[in-house]
């Protein structure tokens, strides 16, 4: 008779599914919300204290890219590694937007208005890519190792 077979029989006799993590279901919102909040709070910061995003910008985008790197799953790296310049453009855009940076709204003003916006964002969005990938290295590096020791 076969024995059967999933995640209650995996988990009565110490095993875990292929492919499972051993992380709470809770940590890939939390995650997000993360890699979200602080580039806005870091904003939000240099829109205390300067008029274009900045250093609080800068060290928030990469804290919070290195978060994400250091708590995602390895297939959740794919989505993780291409999240910096999709987190940095829009937070800059609208908190320049809501602070007078687009003039008129539409034709050329918006058009020099979104050239200033990514000049703005390119260095938060560069430094938070270039952390989050020597994160994502550094674990990719350790799990060959340590593959390497088990014998496999």
């Amino acid at each position: 008779m076969p024995t059967p077979r999933g995640p209650a029989v995996a988990a009565r006799h110490g095993r875990r599914r292929c492919g499972s993590r051993a992380r709470p279901r809770g940590t890939a919102l939390t995650s997000a919300l993360t890699a979200l909040a602080l580039p806005v709070a870091g904003i939000a910061v240099d829109g205390l204290t300067g008029s274009a995003p900045g250093r609080a910008f800068v060290v928030t985008a990469v804290v919070a890219a290195v978060l994400a790197a250091a708590t995602c799953s390895r297939a959740g790296a794919w989505w993780v590694a291409y999240a910096p310049p999709l987190v940095a453009a829009p937070i800059t855009a609208v908190a320049e937007g809501l602070g007078g940076g687009a003039a008129g709204g539409h034709g050329k003003g918006l058009a020099t208005a979104a050239v200033h916006w990514a000049v703005d964002a390119f260095p938060a969005m560069a430094a938070a890519e270039a952390a989050l990938l020597a994160v994502l290295a550094a674990r990719w590096i350790r799990s060959r190792r340590s593959t390497r020791r088990n014998g496999a």
